[in-house]
């Protein structure tokens, strides 16, 4: 009869660093993956890149706490070997727009003013000083040199490994049929293979929370997209110490991946079910090329020599809410049941921070009031209000 703190179900990334940092607070970890590994689902398909330029000051404040401690991962996790391949060649948000540059300046001063100091605010000329790859085209941009990205599968491992040394427990192959419920509290968790016992229970199960909360009456405000990326393997023309480069106007964008890069730009897309197999369009990789050529036209003369062989394309799921930000709360009605999901595709950058507050949240050392990613916050947005931003 197994028995500990907290039962974490989902051993994606977020699973992993829910499972190190409620070691950290003292907890007694039980983490349940029902395949055979850690991260094979929407952490393996992810383009694992991570920034601080965001609009909102609780997105800031997340993630310049995780860009910290992926900075100092090993001193963080007290793992002399870790690591996690992080680059930090920073993001570049541009911009053909002659009305943009006057947003972005007043999302600078935001950002300046929330102590995001390093985001700098380019013209076009200064834009092509910097990376004279950038078209001609290119009126304005923002740029932050301490963005970057890295391996998420690593630091999915990084983290159980340090959770498992704090005395987690990781069981593999074991899929949750049901919690065990008793007067409106969580006992813990039935499955495959055995009981396990707890008093809490984290649902951190990416693209499977929504259905697997709704049998326990909570509806979760999650909306699965599939989202795409391209791979192209190695071409001489591709700058290896390009930023993540982002054309502000249609969220095509792109990174260097060793003498390679990664492409993507979202598609339409119908609501999804949850799968494990998420299957791309192999037209993905042109659609891709073609919508980053706009602000970076050396693309042109990289797809003119690309054979089928030079390229991949991955695919994967975001759990989109709709102000796409996580959702760390406790189930209204179950106590001890809480949630640890919706990052719309900011689950890599925002592991580490999003997971130190729900062990707060859990332990009492954060109050509730005090967690903007609560469900909350739902019930004041007009949702059809929100202003959707690319940037």
């Amino acid at each position: 009869m197994p028995t500990s703190d907290v039962i974490i179900i989902g051993g994606g990334i977020v699973g992993a660093a829910s499972a190190f940092f409620c070691a950290q607070a003292g907890l007694r970890v039980t983490l349940l993956e029902k395949r055979k590994a850690l991260g094979l689902l929407t952490t393996s398909a992810s383009l694992a890149a991570f920034r601080a330029q965001f609009a909102e000051a609780e997105n800031i404040a997340m993630m310049r706490e995780s860009i910290s401690f992926f900075e100092n991962v090993r001193e963080r996790t007290k793992l002399d070997d870790a690591d996690i391949g992080i680059v930090q060649q920073g993001y570049l948000f541009c911009t053909t727009n002659p009305q943009v540059p006057a947003r972005m300046k007043a999302r600078v001063e935001f950002q300046h003013a929330h102590g995001l100091t390093d985001v700098e605010l380019w013209d076009g000329d200064e834009t092509r000083k910097h990376f004279p790859f950038i078209s001609d085209d290119v009126v304005g941009a923002t740029f932050r040199a301490q963005d970057g990205w890295l391996s998420p599968n690593d630091l999915t491992n990084v983290y159980a490994r340090a959770a498992v040394r704090d005395g987690a427990q990781i069981f593999y192959e074991t899929f949750v049929t049901d919690l065990m419920l008793s007067g409106g509290h969580v006992r813990g968790a039935q499955t495959n293979r055995e009981q396990f016992y707890a008093p809490l229970v984290i649902l951190a199960a990416g693209p499977y929370a929504k259905k697997f909360a709704a049998r326990y009456e909570w509806n979760l405000p999650i909306t699965l997209l599939r989202r795409q990326h391209a791979a192209i393997k190695e071409h001489a023309l591709i700058p290896p110490h390009a930023p993540m480069t982002i054309d502000a106007d249609t969220g095509a964008h792109w990174r260097p991946e060793a003498r390679g890069a990664i492409l993507a730009v979202n598609t339409d897309e119908p609501e999804g079910e949850p799968s494990d197999n998420i299957q791309p369009d192999w037209e993905f990789p042109a659609l891709a090329l073609d919508a980053v050529i706009r602000i970076t036209p050396f693309w042109e003369n990289v797809a003119e020599h690309l054979r089928k062989g030079d390229l991949d394309v991955r695919a994967g799921q975001y759990d989109m809410t709709p102000d796409a930000k996580p959702i760390l709360d406790e189930h209204p009605h179950l106590r001890g049941f809480f949630v640890h999901c919706g990052y719309s595709g900011h689950g890599v950058m925002g592991s580490a921070a999003g997971a130190r507050m729900l062990a707060d949240l859990m332990t009492g050392k954060m109050k509730r009031d005090e967690n903007a990613f609560g469900m909350a916050r739902f019930e004041k947005m007009d949702v059809g209000a929100l202003e959707k931003m690319v940037l």
